[in-house]
């Protein structure tokens, strides 16, 4: 079905729902949208005084919809996509893995801790089970976040621990053989300490068939997360709060690249691809009040993470080789805040620390290197320590009756120290099929390297270190034009952290700079509380210097990062939340985005003019929510996205339609606490292709989640 088509159908299945739930609402009881606090920049305002460009999702708007986990909650509205099939997300147009260069571009926050960069795209604890809310900032957060948050930022913060006994009981089928299987419960231990646990334990086959080990789960996601906290308010001391989490997940995906060429979702690999993650958050949260106005914030963060990807180097069926890569990192952080709280100014300052240790290593097993002439084993193996310190300071002051001046700094310093180590043994192929391989002596596999250098990768052992410090200035101005309707400016650069690139062959060392983005942006907040109305718009331009960029074949092994791009980008975004009546909550959301590049010159081929990767010109969605209508809940969602370039260059073959993805969910309640569900995601079957890598004459494809059915069961009980 063409995307056309489909806006037009979504009206009709929206029909009936519309009509059932008008029920009359009495004068007195006029539906409103409870209000909505923001608390992810760390003063919290409420969603109507907020002039960032935020979303929030609370967690009953979790359970009306068909989120399985992060992407699904965030992809829903404006300039926010899902990318890489689902391997990542996208704000305004820059993935969280960059346009180029190292490091990442999006912070995602689990309970205050920021996650490493593998397991805050997609591999980490990031189920939308037993959530408490999400808030996805569109923007540089650099301020507030600090490094990794050029872009934006997403806050998950999990279930609280309650003063009440609480249970949550769940067990789910779905599509392709899938079960979703979940538990949640927590209640008070004594009157000072509560506690919480949860687990899920999630799987989908996918269905992306490997045609060459006729096996029908390459696209396989299974997903196990767990999660457990306390809470601790110590009677003899009524002014100090504890709050303690944990969080691991150890998931298990297929191959996220597949070779198409015989047939959509289909992949030609000849060895079976498996990625293993396990990721261990540890958060410690403390507040001290030490007077009316003054108290004591400290966040304590300890993360670890261990990534197995095993792959097809050539993704064929031929016997082109394959490799072992692992990941090891272990991140410590320490953040204290002094919050001053007055009847006009309010705000903090604050000190920061993280130690970042990372080890990388690849082992290859007979990768066929030089034409085909040698067969490579060996291994690559690098490091990356990265020390960061902060200084902050941010506050609101309420300088006239109506206007209210916001603004922050945020003084950064980073030192960092990058390894790089290959040892690589040669065997030489025979030219006759059936003849022996000949392994080649380390002298001769010199020879060989040394005649031929652009063929056969050479051994290396590199290092290198640095240090920059940041200033990262925001200001913003919020004027209540009415009571109900308060327009916005505002200002703030973005930063992401520069670094050393040591190319994967040939151990080519390049130091970059960081860069920098400078966002201007007008804020409208418009809400009629009377008819549980509420618009939030932001239009925005940002201009992007010193821009890192990947100097190669994006597909290859022998890149290197420089400071050698330019570009700007701007546009719009816009939500409406309407609670139509005390059942029904209707919401849109439309983006506007053009994204351009001024200058980056890759190889002797101009790029400038081209849009970024993961770029589409508008997204779009509507949906509507009924909650406890005569036992009936439901959600009915569409969400669309204009095509996307997959690179830089804006090869015409690594461009994804556009695609529209329609959501559903409708539950009964059975009896007290007991519900049945039946849920789609992708209900018309979009092919939801979300990128393409290109190599020469091969093209591997990137798809989202296919149409997904299910049907589940879940029990609460809540006092």
């Amino acid at each position: 079905m063409k995307a056309a088509h489909r806006l037009p159908l979504f009206g009709l299945l929206l029909t009936p729902v519309l009509t059932l739930a008008q029920d009359p609402t009495p004068n007195d009881q006029q539906p409103k949208l409870e209000e909505v606090l923001v608390s992810g920049d760390k003063i919290a305002r409420p969603l109507t005084e907020t002039v960032s460009s935020v979303v929030v999702e609370s967690a009953e708007d979790i359970a009306a919809s068909t989120a399985a986990s992060m992407k699904d909650i965030v992809s829903r509205y404006a300039n926010l996509v899902s990318a890489n099939g689902d391997r990542e997300i996208a704000i305004r147009g820059v993935p969280q893995g960059g346009i180029g260069g190292e490091g990442e571009t999006i912070s995602v926050l689990l309970d205050g801790v920021a996650l490493p960069a593998k397991a805050a795209s997609f591999a980490g604890p990031l189920s939308a089970w037993d959530l408490e809310q999400v808030e996805v900032f569109r923007g540089a957060q650099s301020t507030s976040q600090g490094r990794s948050s050029l872009a934006g930022a997403v806050i998950l913060e999990s279930r609280y621990p309650t003063d009440y006994w609480d249970l949550a009981l769940r067990a789910g089928v779905m599509s392709r053989d899938g079960h979703d299987y979940a538990i949640a419960a927590g209640g008070p231990l004594s009157d000072t300490l509560r506690f919480r646990v949860s687990h899920q334990d999630r799987y989908d086959n996918g269905d992306v068939k490997n045609i060459t080990r006729d096996e029908d789960d390459a696209g396989r996601e299974i997903r196990r997360n767990s999660r457990a906290g306390f809470t601790w308010l110590p009677s003899t001391f009524d002014h100090y709060r504890l709050d303690y989490r944990v969080s691991r997940s150890s998931n298990e995906f297929g191959d996220p690249l597949h070779d198409s060429s015989q047939g959509e979702r289909t992949e030609t690999s000849n060895v079976r691809t498996s990625q293993d993650n396990v990721t261990i958050l540890h958060s410690l949260r403390q507040s001290l009040v030490l007077s009316e106005r003054w108290q004591l914030e400290s966040v304590s963060g300890w993360t670890e993470l261990d990534d197995l990807y095993i792959i097809d180097f050539d993704r064929s069926a031929a016997d082109g080789g394959y490799s072992d890569n692992t990941i090891d990192e272990r991140i410590a952080s320490q953040e204290l805040r002094l919050r001053f709280q007055g009847e006009q100014l309010n705000g903090f300052i604050g000190l920061y620390y993280s130690d970042s240790e990372r080890a990388t290593s690849t082992v290859g097993y007979d990768v066929a290197a030089g034409g085909g002439t040698v067969l490579l084993n060996g291994f690559i193996n690098g490091t990356r320590d990265v020390q960061t310190g902060a200084f902050f300071i941010d506050g609101d002051w309420q300088f006239a009756e109506r206007w209210r001046l916001s603004a922050g700094v945020r003084i950064n310093r980073e030192e960092f120290a990058y390894t790089g180590v290959a040892d690589l043994s040669l065997d030489l192929t025979a030219p006759l099929p059936g003849a022996p391989v000949i392994p080649l002596s380390d002298e001769m596999s010199d020879a060989l390297v040394f005649a031929a250098p652009s063929l056969v990768p050479p051994d290396y052992d590199v290092a290198d270190d640095g240090a920059f410090t940041d200033v990262l200035p925001k200001v913003s101005l919020a004027w209540d034009l009415l009571d109900d309707l308060m327009l916005g400016v505002s200002y703030r650069e973005g930063y992401r952290s520069g670094g050393t690139s040591i190319s994967f062959f040939g151990g080519a060392v390049s130091t970059f700079e960081p860069e920098y983005t400078s966002t201007w942006e007008l804020a409208v907040r418009w809400q009629l509380p009377g008819h549980g109305l509420l618009l939030a718009s932001n239009l925005f331009h940002t201009r992007w210097r010193d821009q890192q960029v990947t100097i190669g074949e994006t597909s290859g092994f022998e890149t290197t990062t420089t400071n050698a791009g330019k570009s700007h980008y701007y546009g719009l975004e816009t939500e409406l939340r309407w609670q139509a009546t005390s059942h029904l909550e209707l919401f849109a959301s439309l983006g506007y985005l053009h994204s351009e590049f001024d200058e980056f010159v890759n190889d002797g081929e101009d790029y400038a003019g081209n849009e970024f990767p993961f770029s589409p010109e508008y997204s779009a969605g509507a949906g509507i929510v009924l909650r406890d209508w005569h036992k009936l809940s439901a959600s009915l969602s569409a969400n669309h996205v204009a095509e996307v370039y997959s690179d830089p260059d804006n090869d015409s073959r690594s461009q994804s339609d556009a695609r529209t993805l329609v959501n559903a969910k409708v539950s009964y309640t059975l009896s007290e606490g007991l519900s049945f569900s039946v849920f789609a995601r992708n209900l018309l079957d979009d092919l939801n292709e979300q990128g393409a890598l290109v190599a020469g004459d091969r093209i591997a494809s990137r798809y989202g989640e296919p149409r997904s059915l299910g049907a589940m069961l879940e029990w609460r009980l809540h006092p």
